[in-house]
């Protein structure tokens, strides 16, 4: 089983949220993401695959987990990570700008 299908206990972010979650470039095995919250602006619940993020603009994240549980992260400009398959989730913007980043997915 692929690392994509093992995430998908929510649709994929870019199918759950297309107006956050836009893909801007792909192939037959990747596809590069940019992400964009508004003020106060929640996503659907969704999932990602093994991915890798980049955060182009300091932010302030609330993220809901299917169990009722939040919990805030606040990644700043240039932060990056590599991230395992995460599963059903929201993420909303709690801060008073936008919260920019770029997401690297597998297919």
């Amino acid at each position: 089983m692929s690392t994509a299908a093992v995430a998908q206990t929510a649709p994929p972010s870019i199918t759950a949220s297309p107006e956050i979650y836009k893909v801007i470039a792909e192939n037959a095995k990747y596809r590069v993401i940019s992400v964009t919250w508004a003020p106060g602006q929640k996503d659907a619940m969704h999932s990602h695959p093994d991915s890798a993020v980049y955060v182009l603009t300091d932010c302030a994240l609330r993220y809901y987990l299917p169990n009722g549980a939040t919990r805030d992260g606040f990644p700043a400009a240039g932060f990056a990570v590599v991230q395992a398959p995460i599963e059903s989730h929201a993420v909303e913007n709690i801060g008073k700008s936008d919260c920019r980043l770029i997401m690297f997915e597998p297919k």
